[in-house]
């Protein structure tokens, strides 16, 4: 059968390979053509070329795109400073809140002498239970505050030292005399949790004179200067200045010494004065962004 078969030998390998190509055309004789796979791997490959390069740069652009924003947002601050940048753990989830700012160092500051303890009263809850982290942070706002209040405020009122009672709480002294100073940065409360404020006017028989004032940024706020407690014929005053600011109600007053009844020495003039500088409203604005106070649950009022 086979022609080129030599005697005593089999079939060459390049008959073998004739007879086996032989027989798979005539097995596949009839048979649609099969597709060229070439051309669709290489389509294959390149379009999961492509996905793969646009995920790395869409893994990229998300990347730098967060850096980005979190640099912005962490040094973003509503009157145009910088702050210092939040500390912030993807793993963890948290957010580590900025100590305050600091004020400008002034030509001669004063020390903040040692904050004044006062004992809650039954209810009353104080500073010394807050969480360790959170009572430094406010004690640390409080010693900023009293050292800017103590230079802004008159002498005459004495030094201005933080009350450990809370956060809102100082005082002043001098000669025997002690003021209560508040400064309160509080939440505002929902649209109609708190009546407005009444109409900023005097009203003689109540010892109550009104007055408004714009503060920087157009801030507009009002100044009461009120009788409080009376001893006979002798009475005492107190000055007090309310505004809102952003999100959140602020108010600062001086009371006079019920037990001395001596008179605040601060006028609204000089109470005014000590608002419009700029490193208070830092400080409010600080406070306002980082509350450390209940939201306003109470009517505000001159």
């Amino acid at each position: 059968m086979f022609t080129d078969r030599s005697p005593g030998r089999g079939p060459g390998p390049e008959a073998d390979d004739l007879l086996i190509r032989a027989a798979m055309e005539q097995a596949a004789e009839g048979a649609p053509a099969l597709p060229d796979l070439v051309p669709v791997a290489l389509v294959q490959g390149r379009r999961r070329r492509t996905r793969a390069r646009a995920a790395v740069g869409a893994g990229v652009t998300g990347v730098v795109a967060l850096g980005v924003f979190g640099a912005v947002v962490s040094m973003w601050s509503p009157q145009g400073r910088t702050q210092p940048a939040q500390s912030w753990s993807a793993a963890s989830q948290t957010t580590t809140v900025s100590p305050p700012p600091s004020p400008a160092a002034t030509a001669a500051p004063r020390a903040v002498p040692a904050p004044v303890h006062i004992e809650p009263s039954p209810g009353e809850t104080s500073m010394a239970e807050l969480p360790p982290a959170e009572r430094a942070r406010q004690e640390q706002f409080q010693q900023q505050a009293a050292a800017l209040l103590d230079e802004l405020l008159p002498r005459g009122l004495g030094p201005v030292r933080p009350v450990d009672l809370t956060v809102s709480r100082y005082q002043a002294g001098l000669d025997g005399n002690t003021f209560p100073i508040v400064f309160s940065v509080r939440p505002k409360a929902a649209p109609g949790g708190a009546p407005a404020d009444p109409p900023c006017r005097d009203i003689p028989s109540k010892g109550l004179q009104c007055a408004a004032a714009v503060l920087p940024g157009g801030i507009k706020a009002r100044v009461t200067t009120a009788e409080g407690d009376s001893r006979g014929t002798q009475t005492i005053t107190g000055v007090s200045l309310g505004f809102v600011y952003r999100d959140s109600v602020v108010r600062i007053s001086v009371d006079g010494d019920d037990s001395s009844m001596v008179s605040a020495p601060v006028t609204a003039d000089q109470l005014v004065a000590a608002a419009r500088d700029s490193r208070l409203l830092e400080l409010v604005g600080y406070a306002d962004g980082h509350p450390m106070e209940e939201k306003e649950h109470t009517v505000r009022g001159g």
